[in-house]
């Protein structure tokens, strides 16, 4: 699929993830279901879940190979996913090399709630396709969000720093008429990366690469080439979970994680954008 002759990360060589599964440099608006098909052979798809509007261009533009995203309704980050949010159609990876290179043009430092329809700012997240969509009639049951990056500015809801990684476990559960009797955020863990961590953060109007090793058991995340975290979120934790929020027990922190299948969700607000220079995933050769 490596057309393009892409240099494989050294991490992915590393890990045998030689096999690029998913790439856009966004040369283009072909990738896009701009006519909200829910078709096959789209990267990226404007039809949202949770009877969210559907996303146009006014919502983001493609100009000199980078995709600047402005939603002007965010709905919590959700911008352009990787799977149709009304069919379940599109791309999910499990395990495997993630690499995006973003920036962050602008930041209003006042947004500092969700609780209006721009509330939402730059990220690069993820869920499963069961949480997107009800796949074959099965809610997911069990699922981990993934937060891949999402961007703060210097709001003080985040008194470490900038940009955080993120990811929550949560288990639900139905009764016998599909009511949902259990919604809890079983463990979650957040790194918060600012200023005393990295000596040249995460600032507003520079360009970043961010790259991801997802193997069993482990997350590593390197920012601009510099490793800033190792998370091994099985039974035998190297970072523990906010020691606030309550932490998984009988499956440990963050088990679910080792068998989701997830789809990639980018997002930026009118008022908090987010440009997008290229995406890929890499895995190994099946």
């Amino acid at each position: 699929m490596n057309k393009k002759n892409i240099p494989i990360p050294e991490i992915a060589e590393k890990y045998g993830m030689r096999h690029l599964v998913f790439e856009d440099d966004f040369d283009s608006y072909d990738t896009i279901d701009l006519n909200a098909t829910g078709e096959e052979g789209y990267k990226w798809y404007v039809r949202r879940p949770y009877r969210a509007t559907v996303l146009t261009t006014e919502d983001f533009s493609i100009k000199d190979s980078v995709l600047t995203l402005h939603e002007h309704n965010s709905l919590y980050n959700y911008g352009l996913a990787t799977v149709d949010g009304h069919n379940g159609v599109g791309f999910t990876f499990n395990k495997g090399v993630l690499e995006f290179r973003v920036r962050v043009p602008s930041y209003d430092q006042e947004m500092r709630s969700y609780n209006i329809p721009d509330g939402g700012g730059p990220a690069v997240w993820s869920f499963p396709r069961e949480k997107i969509y009800e796949y074959d009639g099965n809610y997911c049951p069990h699922w981990v969000e993934t937060d891949w990056m999402e961007y703060w500015g210097d709001l003080d809801i985040f008194p470490k720093g900038h940009y955080s990684i993120t990811l929550h476990e949560t288990i639900r559960a139905k009764d016998e008429n599909g009511v949902v009797i259990k919604d809890e955020k079983q463990s979650v863990q957040k790194h918060s990366l600012g200023k005393e961590r990295h000596q040249s953060g995460f600032h507003d109007a520079l360009w970043h690469t961010m790259t991801f090793l997802w193997e069993e058991d482990l997350l590593v995340s390197w920012f601009d080439d510099k490793e800033v975290l190792r998370m091994n979120y099985g039974k035998d934790r190297l970072c523990d979970p906010l020691p606030s929020l309550r932490i998984g027990e009988q499956m440990g922190a963050f088990s679910f994680m080792n068998e989701q299948h997830l789809a990639l969700i980018i997002s930026g607000s009118a008022r908090n954008t987010m440009e997008i220079d290229w995406i890929r995933v890499w895995q190994k050769p099946e």
